[in-house]
């Protein structure tokens, strides 16, 4: 009878959608987080997640990269929440967040950012933006960068070049390119990738919305980078490629790149803060400038992103808020930015003492964080960007490799964009 009355107790237990294991669990809440961070990133994440179950006792943090790097974690996470191989929190790009939204699997942290212990207002307008989709928010602002110019100081003072000043044009980037080359040398100007990744097209459209394009139209039905400001923009880059010789086309996802440029035999990189860690390192004499203006406009592109939340039950989703709320605290963040050079997310943190230290570690960094105030736009928060910004990019290559001219090459991107948009759901 006992026995039979055990077996009842469990077949209503799991009626209602719980466990006997659930009904006495008295442990901590146990997540896991996908970081997708490498390097020095990758420990520093991992240093302050110890410390947050060193002074936690109701959550346990497990760190994973993944399996991927950021660049890489979007697909990872599509197909792992086709299953129940899914973490509940990853660390994903901020232009992707509307697709990642579409998922029921996402958590909506609406309410729990409410919270005034919180202080979401504290974090900057286009970090909120960039994490809220349709009104749900889906995660936690994990980084805020923003694109700058790193300039080798010796090469330039070799090619008898001014370093970069406040009201520099991309006539004068073309300028200082085309002095620093020295092909036998193996010194190039500049780099731009041509790998067919976002990194391909990053840099692109700050130049398009300096000369007062745009990447789609405001509706998102269609693609307007084709514009007269896209293909000045892009023939430009030509020009630099294919008449000055001045750019190494960089066609490895490991962005050769960036080594090029800690080894001396690059002069100017268009890049962000996460790279200063590594030029430290490489002991490079670097100085850091705005990005080149059209007519006094400087705009940048910035690439807020974000730690997303996906829902198993209830007691896990406030697991992973409680962590978010304090690994984004500015005393945590902190220790991230010194770290690995990365820009402060939240206003309050610039007024904590250890901020000018942070400030000296990191030489031209704050020329960084000055540059947000030139980041006025962010990328298309659509489903179809990924594939808008592949179409691009293969754009990019064809021109930069000889085998297309900006207008064909832009034009074809076009029609393929409006193509994709015009498919509902895709």
């Amino acid at each position: 009878m006992k026995r039979a009355l055990t077996a009842a107790m469990a077949v209503a237990l799991a009626v209602t959608g719980c466990s006997a294991a659930e009904e006495r669990a008295t442990g901590p809440v146990e997540i896991t987080i996908w970081h997708g961070q490498e390097d020095e990133s990758a420990k520093s994440i991992e240093k302050l997640v110890a410390r947050f179950n060193q002074t936690h006792r109701d959550v346990r943090v497990r760190t994973e990269s993944g399996g991927a790097t950021a660049d890489g974690m979007l697909p990872k996470i599509t197909a792992a929440l086709t299953s129940d191989a899914y973490p509940d929190i990853a660390y994903l790009y901020g232009s992707w967040a509307a697709n990642i939204a579409r998922s029921p699997k996402v958590a909506d942290l609406s309410e729990h950012v409410k919270d005034p212990a919180v202080g979401w207002t504290d974090f900057w307008a286009n970090e909120r933006e960039a994490v809220t989709v349709q009104g749900k928010v889906i995660g936690f602002p994990a980084v805020v960068d923003n694109m700058v110019v790193l300039y080798n100081r010796k090469l330039l003072a070799k090619a008898g070049v001014t370093p970069p000043e406040p009201g520099w044009t991309w006539a004068d980037f073309r300028a200082t390119a085309k002095k620093t080359t020295d092909a036998s040398a193996g010194v190039f100007g500049t780099t731009w990738a041509i790998s067919g990744g976002e990194e391909a097209v990053w840099g692109l459209w700050p130049m398009i919305w300096q000369a007062g394009g745009d990447i789609l139209s405001p509706d998102h039905k269609k693609a307007v980078f084709n514009s007269p400001a896209g293909q000045r923009s892009l023939d430009l880059l030509r020009a630099m490629t294919i008449d000055d010789k001045s750019v190494y086309l960089d066609s490895s996802p490991a962005e050769k790149g960036q080594k090029l440029f800690e080894s001396g035999r690059l002069g100017l990189f268009m890049s962000g803060p996460w790279v200063l860690p590594d030029l430290q390192e490489a002991g490079i004499d670097y100085g850091v400038a705005q990005l080149p203006g059209t007519d006094g406009n400087h705009e940048t592109v910035s690439g807020p992103d974000n730690w997303v939340v996906f829902e198993h039950d209830e007691r896990r989703v406030k697991a992973a808020a409680t962590f978010l709320s304090w690994l984004t605290a500015a005393e945590q963040q902190l220790v991230w930015m010194t770290d690995t050079g990365s820009l402060p997310i939240r206003e309050s943190i610039t007024k904590l003492p250890g901020y000018q230290d942070y400030l000296k570690k990191y030489p031209g960094i704050d020329v960084v964080s000055a540059n947000l105030a030139n980041a006025k736009r962010i990328r298309p928060p659509t489903t179809k960007y990924p594939r808008v910004s592949s179409f691009v990019a293969d754009a990019i290559a064809q021109t930069l490799l000889g085998k297309s001219d900006a207008k064909t090459a832009l034009d074809q991107a076009v029609a393929k964009t409006d193509a994709a948009l015009a498919v509902p759901g895709s």
